[in-house]
């Protein structure tokens, strides 16, 4: 049960709403009632909206008035709007990190991608998400920026963690490849190539190529 007098009584339940979703507790495209989410939480139905209204903010509910919610089913057409979105959020904060990143970091970097290529079959899923995320932020911990940050980790949220992904082996050697060759071109190559790269490539829609 959730205290009524905590201060973070909306953040903890927004947080306890996004891991049931990613259990599967709450499923894509059901409708869920309000009531029902509040007595199973043991919270008052104000905070909860609260909580609701920033998840539907941020496209992964959408709420109906006297009907309940419903956790929300990306298209093909939606996917492929985030990817470019998600690349060109990618671009801007590789413009403003890439002096900043060291040696120290692309060796950080270099660990990650090898251990994506090391992952037990079994659990590669998960895995390779919070690998693939730790790669990529190593330097965008950098970035300035704080909103562009939140923009970028919510819509990839979307992409990786509430949608099937396959990471089969084609996708797993081409993302290993592109994460090489970031590495390489924060080396050896200029902010505007690397920024390209990772837009342009990186960031292409190949959702649906195994």
């Amino acid at each position: 049960m959730y205290s009524q007098s905590s201060g973070l009584l909306r953040t903890a339940l927004y947080e306890k709403l996004l891991e049931d979703m990613k259990s599967g507790k709450l499923e894509p495209g059901k409708l869920v009632s309000i009531k029902k989410i509040a007595d199973e939480l043991g919270t008052s139905k104000t905070p909860l909206r609260e909580a609701l209204l920033q998840l539907q903010v941020e496209g992964f509910v959408t709420i109906f008035p006297q009907r309940g919610i419903a956790i929300n089913i990306l298209s093909h057409e939606e996917k492929k709007h985030i990817f470019e979105v998600c690349g060109a959020l990618e671009y801007q904060a590789i413009l403003s990190v890439f002096d900043k990143v060291t040696e120290k970091h692309l060796a950080e970097m270099t660990v990650y991608n090898q251990q994506i290529m090391e992952l037990d079959k079994s659990k590669q899923y998960d895995d390779c998400n919070a690998l693939n995320s730790s790669f990529h932020n190593v330097y965008m911990n950098l970035c300035p920026n704080p909103y562009l940050k939140y923009l970028l980790e919510m819509n990839r949220t979307r992409l990786f963690v509430f949608t099937d992904r396959v990471w089969g082996d084609a996708y797993i050697q081409a993302n290993y490849n592109d994460h090489k060759t970031i590495i390489n071109l924060f080396r050896c190559g200029t902010a505007q190539e690397l920024a390209e790269f990772v837009r342009d490539v990186h960031w292409e829609y190949l959702w649906d190529e195994e």
